[in-house]
């Protein structure tokens, strides 16, 4: 870890040392996780970079479980009420609460499922309870690279004046003229072309991008008339658009392989997903699912693994680098049965679900009986997106071995498979359209 780093990651660590001892091993390692999000992206000037902005913003990690927060500024925490040690790891869905508008949850995670800027007046909550109207801009960092999206960056500008951060005069003078241009010529920061402020959006209801009790939720859409949010000015408008020009600024600048990261998406998202980059609105849906499973790509060469959950790397040893980019047939053995595989190789071949019994090797070479069920993933259009596996640990009796109660281990593969198709074809396609008139 980078040395002048330290200071930022140690808070993150003694925000969670309380916590760690009494939480179990898989959990250590997703802190570590979050540990790891600001160093392996960004160069040692990052943190010196970050704590000098006196503006309300967090970093976002989509690659993560449940999308968590692994940076907040001190402005941030100042207007929202939180310590650190209550906000990193979490999803930013805490600042929300009854009188939230749907609709404006439902815009912004359509942002995160094209991977696109927005910019929504959201009713938020701080931690006391008390509500503030939040002018809120999300902009996407991007890999040159893959075109994946490394960090989201969530800026929060009050409108209640009370709860702003103030914003010095020099820093103002600085980068005045290009908020000027970008907020007079409707630019959304990020694109290359214009948006109008005033826009009709598009919402889209997305079953696989959101929780159950969200999905429910979103059949009693709010319908609140606008009139009752305050209007924006062209100053805090302003204001709003210097912060996260300047936030995004300096993370492009501090990208730990030089001129790697970006403001606009380098390759499109059809193109980021045809070299078997997994989006990162999929990539949110799939860390939800607690079982083993992989995600394999048979558009691609030697159909590899593109997603691997976390109980799948505990059930075999192997690291999530360690697995994707290769074909499943890695966890085969001198004991494996040649049947079992031809099996699975003819269901893949006539785009089939199966299911089989097969001997596999851990990392560490011990053998385990694996009840795998291997099933084609479709997209809206009916193509084979992907091919989902779901491993179930079994004795040579065939007992289930993961000490789970209450299902069968068929049904909570089923379960499995369903969850992976829902969010799958949900990303992919249009949903249910509404619009509506929105004004900022």
């Amino acid at each position: 870890m980078c040395q002048d780093c330290s200071g930022d990651f140690s808070k993150l660590k003694m925000a969670t040392t309380g916590r760690s001892s009494s939480i179990p091993k898989r959990r250590s390692a997703k802190l570590e996780e979050l540990v790891s999000s600001l160093s392996r992206a960004y160069n040692e000037s990052i943190s010196e970079a970050l704590e000098r902005h006196e503006y309300n913003f967090v970093l976002s990690d989509p690659r993560l479980p449940d999308h968590p927060i692994v940076y907040a500024s001190e402005g941030f925490l100042r207007m929202s009420g939180y310590k650190r040690s209550e906000v990193l790891g979490r999803n930013c869905r805490f600042l929300q609460g009854p009188d939230t508008d749907r609709r404006t949850v439902l815009e912004i995670r359509d942002a995160i499922r094209e991977e696109r800027p927005c910019q929504v007046r959201v009713l938020n909550y701080t931690k006391q309870g008390q509500t503030f109207w939040n002018l809120f801009h999300l902009a996407p960092i991007y890999s040159r690279q893959d075109g994946i999206v490394i960090h989201y960056v969530g800026v929060q500008t009050p409108i209640a004046p009370h709860l702003a951060s103030g914003v010095s005069s020099q820093t103002q003078r600085v980068v005045s003229e290009t908020v000027k241009e970008l907020v007079e010529g409707g630019h959304a920061i990020g694109t290359d072309s214009p948006q109008p402020v005033e826009s009709l959006v598009n919402l889209r209801l997305r079953g696989g991008a959101a929780d159950a009790d969200d999905i429910v939720q979103d059949e009693h859409v709010d319908t609140e008339n606008d009139e009752d949010s305050p209007l924006v000015d062209e100053a805090l408008k302003e204001k709003a658009a210097l912060a996260l020009r300047a936030v995004t600024c300096d993370l492009t600048q501090s990208s730990r392989i030089k001129g790697d990261l970006a403001l606009n998406r380098p390759i499109r998202l059809s193109e980021s997903a045809a070299t078997g980059v997994v989006c990162s609105s999929l990539m949110i849906s799939l860390t939800r699912i607690q079982q083993s499973f992989v995600l394999s790509d048979p558009n691609l060469p030697d159909m590899p693994i593109v997603y691997a959950s976390d109980l799948f790397c505990e059930l075999t040893g192997y690291s999530r680098e360690e697995v994707v980019g290769r074909n499943c047939r890695f966890l085969q053995g001198p004991g494996t049965n040649p049947e079992d595989v031809q099996k699975i190789r003819k269901a893949v071949k006539e785009e089939q679900a199966c299911t089989v019994k097969i001997l596999n090797y851990r990392k560490d070479q011990t053998p385990f009986y694996n009840y795998l069920q291997v099933s084609p993933v479709r997209s809206c259009s009916g193509k084979v997106a992907f091919y989902v596996g779901v491993q179930l640990e079994m004795g040579e009796d065939g007992a289930d071995m993961s000490q789970e109660t209450g299902m069968s281990a068929h049904a909570k593969q089923l379960g499995t498979v369903g969850v992976v198709r829902v969010a799958v074809r949900s990303l992919q396609g249009s949903g249910l359209r509404r619009t509506l008139k929105r004004t900022v």
